[in-house]
């Protein structure tokens, strides 16, 4: 799959960005518009990158509260992102192979630039890197334990077959071979037939095990 990645926008100042921009721009908008701005209220957030590991071009930016569980985040990577027939998913430290209780509190297991890994589906696996890239004090919107700051912009992939039509539909058999983005005047002709067809979705488990981003 090749792709292209639009800009995507900050949420806390409306302000668009390319991938490789938004961290850095991020820490300084928390500094600017986030910090000591709740006095009295305001709490230990942790600023933490999201991306798939083998793509980063999806990415999110979030803010999750110190006192906010691993199943907390779990939760929100599944609606988000990736779930779609329940399986299963942990959390490793890096270079570990031991899962880490989805019990545990943010700020019992994330230090400044530490990395992490998340799994979901120990069969058709979608896996993501998290990487605490900074703590600020402050409040989140809404008095929820996670705020999304930046999500990516739908990547744009071209059809396999066509090459001028943006990919709408993408077929799950031809996708384990790297091709299968279909355009859907060339879906319409696809020798595997719709029931193998999904929809391309703004996620990492695009054309996986069903999910459809619903």
């Amino acid at each position: 799959m090749k792709s292209k990645s639009n800009k995507s926008i900050c949420k806390i100042c409306g302000s668009d960005f390319a991938r490789s921009g938004m961290t850095r721009h991020i820490k300084s908008c928390l500094g600017k518009h986030f910090k000591a701005k709740t006095k009295g209220k305001a709490k230990r957030l942790y600023y933490l990158h999201i991306y798939a590991f083998y793509n980063p071009d999806y990415f999110l930016h979030i803010l999750i509260s110190e006192n906010a569980r691993l199943e907390d985040l779990d939760n929100f990577l599944r609606d988000i992102w990736v779930e779609c027939c329940g399986h299963m998913s942990s959390f490793m430290r890096p270079g570990q192979h031991q899962e880490i209780g989805m019990k545990n509190k943010i700020n019992e297991i994330f230090e400044p630039g530490l990395t992490f890994s998340y799994m979901y589906d120990f069969g058709d696996t979608t896996e993501l890197s998290i990487k605490n890239i900074e703590i600020f004090n402050g409040a989140i919107k809404s008095k929820k334990k996670i705020q999304l700051i930046s999500r990516n912009s739908p990547p744009l992939v071209a059809c396999d077959e066509c090459n001028k039509n943006m990919a709408e539909i993408i077929c799950a058999q031809c996708q384990w071979d790297g091709t299968g983005w279909l355009c859907k005047k060339c879906a319409k002709n696809h020798e595997c037939g719709d029931e193998m067809f999904l929809p391309v979705v703004n996620s990492p488990r695009t054309g996986v095990c069903g999910y459809t981003g619903d």
